[in-house]
């Protein structure tokens, strides 16, 4: 198993109201977050939980597929995630 690499998140303080920037790595991934939740415990790295957004996740129980907006896919690929060839941005 390989090991996480360590990620830098950042979450700005606004100036106006337009409200905070959540950055990983240096990439802008606000557009992609509905929230975020950051666990700290003594003695432990702290913990940030991402939830994203997702567009569409069909009901039907034959195939589900997920359907996601750019900014979603582009976290998810700034995470490590490689898209299906068929989805893969250009």
């Amino acid at each position: 198993m390989s090991e996480r690499q360590p990620r830098t998140l950042r979450i700005s303080t606004p100036t106006d109201r337009s409200g905070q920037a959540v950055e990983l790595d240096g990439v802008d991934i606000s557009r992609a977050l509905l929230g975020l939740t950051l666990y700290v415990r003594a003695g432990e790295m702290p913990t940030a939980v991402l939830d994203v957004i997702a567009e569409e996740i069909p009901t039907d129980l034959d195939e589900v597929r997920a359907y996601l907006p750019d900014a979603t896919k582009a976290l998810l690929v700034q995470l490590g995630w490689t898209p299906p060839a068929e989805e893969a941005t250009p």
